[in-house]
């Protein structure tokens, strides 16, 4: 039998830059349709009930999260070399998310979630290990929130539109792994699902409303960042 390799770009070659309609493009095929006016996600997807759009707007309040995290990791002016690539296609990836799930709920008739503002710890954008550490924390529990919604995502278009997404999501993990400098970088053999309550615990801090798992949003000037009790899986360990 002949020998398979499986080829996991490293660091510097996911640092690359892939234009926003390169992305568009493959998720189109994949069948996420973000395009504006895309035919692939019509109000069918969301037609038996509120369940399907409201997930996609859990998952779009998510994409917010890590986009704005690299926006201010990028304008902190603290990345360089590898890192500063790889946190700049990062930041394209999660703002082609944004609007891709965005045009779908419009595209739906479906009202997309306004972006409840955001707060991070200091530290975390105060230099590039900072910013690197807690992309290996957010990047996980993006992968988790898609896999814990999938088994109750009623329409096959928007699954495959999820495992798309979430797919992308597992590449940065893996991405910021390289950037650790974790051997192998691809070392979880079973992403770990979370259920909507632990994303809201682990995003909670970041939104000012502390360890709660109340689903609700405030502006970005609440409490300190980070300083809730959401438990949220580190890339470098099980289940990540």
């Amino acid at each position: 039998m002949e020998k398979q390799t499986i080829n996991v770009p490293g660091a510097e070659g996911f640092a690359q830059p892939r234009t926003r309609r390169d992305f568009f493009k493959a998720l189109a095929v994949a069948g996420v349709g973000a395009a504006a006016g895309t035919t692939l996600l019509t109000s069918e997807a969301f037609a038996q009930g509120g369940g399907d759009a409201d997930i996609f707007n859990f998952a779009l309040t998510l994409e917010y999260l890590e986009r704005d995290f690299y926006q201010k990791a990028l304008d902190a002016g603290v990345l360089s070399g590898a890192a500063l690539g790889v946190v700049t296609n990062l930041r394209d990836h999660e703002q082609a998310h944004v609007d891709a799930i965005t045009a779908a709920l419009q595209g739906a008739g479906a009202t997309p979630v306004a972006n409840p503002g955001f707060t991070f710890p200091p530290e975390s954008l105060a230099s590039q290990a900072g910013v690197i550490e807690l992309a290996s924390v957010l990047e996980p529990t993006g992968v988790g929130a898609y896999l814990g919604a999938a088994p109750m995502i009623q329409s096959p278009d928007l699954l495959e539109a999820a495992g798309t997404i979430a797919g992308v999501e597992g590449d940065h993990v893996v991405a910021i792994k390289n950037l650790q400098g974790i051997v192998p970088p691809a070392n979880v053999a079973f992403a770990q699902a979370l259920t909507k309550d632990q994303v809201l615990a682990a995003i909670a801090p970041f939104m000012g409303m502390g360890g709660g798992s109340s689903g609700g949003g405030s502006s970005s000037g609440g409490g300190k960042a980070g300083s809730g009790g959401g438990q949220l899986p580190k890339s470098g360990g099980p289940g990540a």
